[in-house]
């Protein structure tokens, strides 16, 4: 429900900024990597779905993410991410589709 409404709200708004991928990984070392694995291989971690598995989904966007990713929920911390590095975490992610 959150992830949709984040799309309405927040979903249009992510063309407007350049997405860079090494900002993406950078940021997904420092914060993400305790529970994601980030990288192709697959995740020794069993509380969070490996980023690759994230990008594999179909349905899912950098849009989606982005947006998931400034909205809070228990599930995560909730880390002072601007909208550009939101951004460029979810460019990473899905740049994994390739």
């Amino acid at each position: 429900m959150y992830l949709s409404i984040a799309l309405t709200l927040f979903g249009e708004y992510g063309a407007a900024f350049a997405q860079n991928v090494e900002n993406g990984r950078r940021l997904s070392e420092r914060w993400c990597s305790e529970c994601h694995a980030i990288g192709q291989a697959p995740g020794k971690f069993n509380r969070a779905q490996s980023f690759a598995s994230i990008a594999t989904k179909e349905r899912v966007t950098s849009d989606m993410i982005a947006s998931f990713l400034r909205l809070p929920h228990a599930t995560m911390p909730n880390y002072p991410l601007s909208r550009k590095d939101a951004q460029d975490i979810a460019a990473f992610i899905v740049e994994m589709k390739k």
